[in-house]
Formats: C-alpha cells, sequence, structure tokens
C-alpha cells in the first residue's frame, strides 16, 4: 500500500507516526490497534522499503496459551515440539514449543490491518527530525510530517558507545533447500551443531524443516568479524552434501545481529520513543528479540492507556542486572577467546534440561538455578573474563582501593609512624596514577596548534595568579568561591557518570548540591582537622571563634548529606553512586587526608579520566603521553613543597594550609576548562 505525495500531510498535526514498519513497529501497531486505540486519532507510517520479500525469520519458543502466540497465531508458520542440540537426543518441549514466523507474513498482516484501519503507508525516506513546541517535524525525501508522538526505529547518530563497549555479530548465511529423499523430521529443529569448521570463531549450523524434505539450514557465526559469505556458501555446502547429499536451493538468506554491551540512550524529547535494536530489545548473547519486543509493545500499550502518551522516551524493558553482566561475561569470552564459545555451549546443553536453558534466556530463572547452570560450565573462561570486566569497568579501583585501606588499618594497628609514611606514599602514587594526569590534559580542549595552546597556558598561569591574590586580600570570599565551584566541580562529573549533562537549570542546582554533599560529609566527618586548616590560613583566623557552634553542627550535617547521598544512589540505582556512598563513609573512619584523597583518586580522578577518554577516543597510554609534559611540572611543584617544608611525617600538617591554597588556585581554571568540556559532549 503506497499514498502519493500528492495526500497533504503539512496540514495535518499526527497523533503518532512510525518511522520505520520493522518487527518491533509493527508488533506495537498490533498491539495499538487490537485495544482500538488508534480510535479517532491520526496515524501516519513511514517506511522507506516495500517490505514485499521475506528478509528475516522470527524465531521464539513460548508455552501455547502465551499472549504471544494467542495474538500472533494467525501468521505463524509452524511450530516444533522436539528439539536436538549439537548431535545429541531429541528432546520434548511439547509444553514450550519453539515457533516460527515469516517476516513477509508479519508486513502483510501489518499491511492488512492498517489498510482496514485506513491508516497510510508512505514509502519514504526519513532524512531528519526537529522539535518544536512538542510538535516534532519528520522531513522526509517527499514533504514533511509533524506528530505528538513518534516511534523512531532509526539508529541514533549521536548514541556513540564508550570505551568499554564489546561489539560482536551474530552473522549468518543460510539456505532454504528441498532435497531428493525425506532427510528431516517436521516437527523437530536442530538449534545449534558445532561440528562444522569453527575459523578461530564460534560457528554452528541451525536446521529449521518445513518438510520432510525441505529445511532452513544457516551457518551461523559468534564473532568480531562478520562472516564471509563466499566463505560460508562452501561450509555449507560441504556439510549438506555429506548429510543431505542432492538439493536444491530455493531461497538465500543473509542478516546480521548485534551481539554488544552497548545500552542506547533513550530519546532526548519527551515524545520520542526508540523501538527495536535502540531500545535494547536484542539480547546481547543470543542474538534473539522478538519475544522482547512483543513484551515492549505490550508494555508501551499499557503506558499509554495510563499516560496517554506522556513521556515516551521513558518507556523501557526493565532486565535484571544480572543477567545483562552474565551476558557481559559471555561476550568477553567471545571477543578474547573465541574458541571457548564451542567448549562451553557444548557443556552447558550437555548438563542442562533445554527448558531450563529456555528459561535462563528468557532471565526467568532463580539464583539457585544459575548457580547450577554456571558449575556446570568450564571455570577458567569466566574467571578470566571476569578479569577483563573488572579492568573494563573500573571495578579494579576499588578492589585496589579495599585492599590498601586493609593494610593501612593493619599497619597503624602496631606501628602509627609507619602506616602514616604508607598513606602519603600510597596518595602520591594515586595523585601519579590519574589525581594530576586528569587535570594536565587541560589543554586537549582546545584547537591542538601552538598558538591555541601558548594562549590557553598565558590564560590558565593569569587565572591562577589572579584567583591567588584574591586569596592574599579576601580570603573569606575566595574560601566561598572555592566551596562552589568545587561542590559543583565534583557533583557535574557525578552526574557525567550516569550520562546526565549539566545544561538546565535544575541539571545546574543538582550538580551542586551533590557536590556539596560530598564536600560537607567528607569536612563534617573530620570537623576537627578542616577547622586547623582553615584557621592556619592569613585572614581566616576568625573562624576560631566558631569552632564549638560548628562542631556543634557537624554530625547533623554530615548526616544530613550522607542521607542525601543515600537516597539519590536509589533513586538513580547505578553502581557509580553506590560506590560513592561506601567511599565517603569508610573515608570517615580514616584522617580527612587520606578520606578526601579517596574520593579524589578513587571517584573523581577515575570517573573524568574515562570521560576524557570516550570524548577524546583516545586509550590511557595516550592521554598519559599528551597529560606528560604538565604532569611532570605539577609533580616538580608538589615534591618540591613538600621536601621543602616537611621533615617529619607528623609535619605534614604545617604546610596544609598554604598546600590547600595552591590546590584551590591551580583547580579553578582547571573547573571551568572540564565544564566547557562536559558542555561539549
Amino acid at each position: 500500500m503506497e499514498f502519493s505525495s500528492q495526500f497533504n500531510n503539512e496540514e495535518l498535526v499526527y497523533d503518532y507516526i512510525f518511522s520505520g514498519l520493522g518487527a518491533s513497529n509493527s508488533l506495537i501497531i498490533l498491539s495499538l490497534l487490537k485495544d482500538e486505540l488508534f480510535q479517532n486519532k491520526k496515524i501516519a507510517i513511514i517506511e522507506p522499503s516495500h517490505k514485499s520479500i521475506n528478509d528475516k525469520t522470527y524465531c521464539f519458543w513460548a508455552h501455547p496459551n502465551d499472549p504471544i502466540v494467542i495474538d500472533l497465531k494467525p501468521i505463524i508458520n509452524r511450530n516444533y515440539n522436539n528439539v536436538v542440540i549439537n548431535g545429541g537426543q531429541k528432546q520434548n518441549i511439547s509444553d514450550q514449543p519453539y515457533y516460527l514466523i515469516r517476516s513477509i507474513d508479519l508486513y502483510n498482516y501489518v499491511r492488512d490491518k492498517l489498510l482496514n484501519a485506513n491508516i497510510p503507508v508512505f514509502n519514504y525516506s526519513t532524512n531528519e527530525i526537529s522539535v518544536n513546541k512538542d510538535i516534532y517535524t519528520i522531513k522526509t525525501s517527499h514533504g514533511n510530517f509533524c506528530t505528538y508522538h513518534l516511534f523512531d526505529s532509526a539508529p541514533s547518530k549521536n548514541d556513540t558507545p564508550n570505551n568499554n563497549v564489546i561489539h560482536l555479530h551474530q552473522s549468518f548465511y543460510g539456505v532454504r533447500i528441498k532435497c531428493d529423499q525425506d532427510l528431516f523430521q517436521e516437527n523437530t529443529f536442530e538449534m545449534m551443531n558445532f561440528n562444522v569448521d569453527q575459523n578461530n570463531f564460534t560457528q554452528f549450523i541451525y536446521t529449521l524443516p518445513y518438510s520432510c524434505n525441505e529445511a532452513l539450514v544457516e551457518l551461523t557465526r559468534f564473532g568480531a568479524e562478520k562472516i564471509e559469505i563466499d566463505y560460508a556458501k562452501a561450509v555449507l555446502t560441504e556439510a549438506l552434501q555429506s548429510n543431505v547429499g542432492n538439493y536444491e536451493i530455493i531461497d538465500e538468506e543473509i542478516g546480521c545481529i548485534p551481539m554488544t554491551t552497548h545500552l542506547h540512550q533513550p530519546a532526548i524529547y519527551s515524545g520520542i520513543l526508540k523501538t527495536g535494536t535502540n531500545a535494547n530489545l536484542i539480547k546481547p548473547s543470543t542474538g534473539y528479540g522478538f519475544k522482547n519486543m512483543f513484551r515492549f509493545a505490550e508494555m508501551v500499550k499499557k503506558e499509554i492507556i495510563n499516560s496517554n502518551g506522556k513521556d515516551i522516551n521513558t518507556f523501557s524493558l526493565k532486565v535484571k542486572k544480572r543477567f545483562r553482566f552474565y551476558d557481559t561475561l559471555l561476550l568477553i569470552i567471545l571477543l578474547y577467546w573465541p574458541k571457548e564459545g564451542k567448549r562451553i555451549f557444548t557443556k552447558l546443553f550437555l548438563a542442562q534440561n533445554v527448558k531450563t536453558i529456555f528459561l535462563f534466556l528468557d532471565e526467568q530463572t532463580s539464583l539457585i538455578q544459575e548457580v547450577k547452570i554456571f558449575k556446570s560450565l568450564p571455570l577458567a573462561p569466566f574467571l578470566k573474563s571476569l578479569l577483563v570486566y573488572a579492568l573494563k569497568h573500573n571495578s579494579t579501583r576499588y578492589l585496589i582501593t579495599a585492599l590498601t585501606l586493609l593494610v593501612y588499618f593493619i599497619i597503624i594497628q602496631y606501628n602509627p609512624t609507619i602506616a602514616l609514611y604508607y598513606s602519603y606514599l600510597c596518595i602520591t602514587l594515586g595523585m601519579l596514577w590519574v589525581g594530576i594526569p586528569h587535570g594536565a590534559l587541560d589543554h586537549l580542549t582546545i584547537s591542538n596548534n601552538k598558538k591555541s595552546l601558548s594562549i590557553f597556558i598565558v590564560k590558565y598561569v593569569i587565572t591562577i595568579i589572579i584567583y591567588y591574590f584574591f586569596w592574599q586580600f579576601f580570603p573569606s570570599l575566595s574560601l566561598l568561591i572555592f566551596i562552589i565551584y568545587s561542590s559543583f566541580h565534583f557533583g557535574e562529573s557525578e552526574l557525567q557518570e550516569i550520562n546526565l549533562t549539566v545544561i538546565a537549570i535544575s541539571t545546574y542546582l543538582k550538580a551542586l548540591m551533590l557536590g556539596a554533599s560530598i564536600l560537607m560529609f567528607i569536612i563534617f566527618t573530620h570537623v576537627h582537622e578542616s577547622i586547623d586548616i582553615i584557621i592556619n590560613i592569613k585572614g581566616l583566623e576568625f573562624i576560631n571563634l566558631y569552632e564549638d557552634l560548628i562542631i556543634k553542627y557537624a554530625i547533623p550535617t554530615a548526616i544530613l548529606a550522607i542521607f542525601y547521598l543515600l537516597i539519590l544512589a536509589i533513586s538513580i540505582n547505578k553502581s557509580s553512586t553506590y560506590a560513592l556512598v561506601t567511599l565517603l563513609i569508610v573515608g570517615a573512619f580514616t584522617n580527612l587526608l587520606i578520606a578526601f584523597s579517596m574520593y579524589f583518586i578513587c571517584q573523581h580522578s577515575l570517573n573524568a579520566w574515562s570521560h576524557l577518554q570516550q570524548q577524546l577516543k583516545t586509550n590511557s597510554l595516550g592521554l598519559y603521553k599528551k597529560a606528560l609534559p604538565h604532569t611532570l611540572g605539577a609533580f616538580v611543584i608538589l615534591i618540591t613543597c613538600v621536601l621543602l617544608n616537611i621533615r617529619e611525617p607528623n609535619q605534614v600538617k604545617t604546610i596544609l594550609p598554604s598546600f590547600f591554597v595552591f590546590l584551590a588556585c591551580i583547580s579553578l581554571p582547571h573547573f571551568v576548562f572540564m565544564h566547557l568540556f562536559y558542555k561539549q559532549k
């Protein structure tokens, strides 16, 4: 069904527009049509392809009475009550059959429904989407379309993954064959057969019979590289000639499904819902997504009934985090040790009933069942994968921090002086590792030429000098300025870690509150040490007069700060925010220097380092090289200050006031350039 461009669409503002008519949008349309949610609504579909060929095969397992089976019964082509895995024994799955739907049947079914509902399909290409006062304009090859709600299946141009993301492919080449003899059991499919050349990847043959002498046979690869079609044809031909004999190729099927740990971000506009792959509906470890798309469609329908489509960009299918973790471990193995895939899957299918495996892949198993599943798998690949995971996700920083603190607490029980030296050594190494280098990269926020670098250095130094003189003549104001910009800087960095850019007034206030809570907790859980530093700064001696009052409110202020951070961590529900709260609480049981260094090095600096890696698209080694001249300069100044002023470890507090002012001065331009850097991001 095609409508010409003479249709005067520019006079309309549609209630709903669907950009793309793939599986996900098709299932959402069917779900909304079923409950008559399109009545009295203006709807349009924009899809560049006529969807006239069978380009995909959708498969899923489900109980016969599940909604997905009942709703899609008219287009279910086949179902299989038995499965064979890797040439093993036939297993009965009649209580949860494996269903097959051809994509062309889904497309035709949806088109018929749309025709009956008088909903137009425009076979146009989408070029650009813009927004003005909650109305979204879709610019196409044949004019503009306007809508209040857009269901968008197109990949986002700005949704770029970070350096920790794993990208693999489930690529396949398949042929639908017809044999001279009856060689297949119509009611039985073979899920994975690894008795085929692995070619340093994980490869298997997948067989779906259509009749006793007709079947779809695919060669599938899990790997970083897509399967080459000529290679796949040769391998598949050899396998078919050995096992089938003479056959005729009726049709071919070529495809690739992403296997990735990348989580696509929701649309930034409240009226746009990402669908399909961009809604994170494809299971990373298997490539299965059709069942999730159906669940997503049902969830979208429910949300529209409840909210009339308000803030549809927030609609998402909930995933249990531990299954995302399991998927990541497997993808790491398939990326770094791809030949292990055959051994892992073979052991899995030998040790577990296929029904348990189906439950696991549907993410419906219990923790006890999952422990039993992993117990049956080879241990070494998963231990190596766990180590890589820890390195990729900065989990090692918390392990290193915990071990370092444990050693410190043990030493301090026996020799406090050695413990103090040990803490200074650890802090120095941490500052060398990332504390100083992350601030030594500010010059990368400007154009990379000698003239702009010179101007940058001049501005940087002038800012430091001006602020230093401020400290000499207006110490109270300078301290207030320091608290404000440090709070904002720390808070902005934490918000970046949860992919929230500070652009609106509300996010500015949120960053300020978050950072202030961090600073206040550190300061007021070490109130005596903090006061000792401040009153020894020239011009701030008067703070000593208010010492009793400050101490009186120190504990309530610290409790209020950590309570705010804990509530924020629970609402955000991200590992980085829980780690932040844990670091701060543990730091309360150490001295001020250790507590602040723990946060500054293990949380703030490492987070900023990863943000720089992502934005500058440079690995750690590349960043270290670019930061080296500035790092060495800062480190020489730091060591010189320490050596000139400290004879004994206990004398560190005598230079802390001057060192505090020095750090405040050099951190002001760093805050400015990092804020501009984050705004660019």
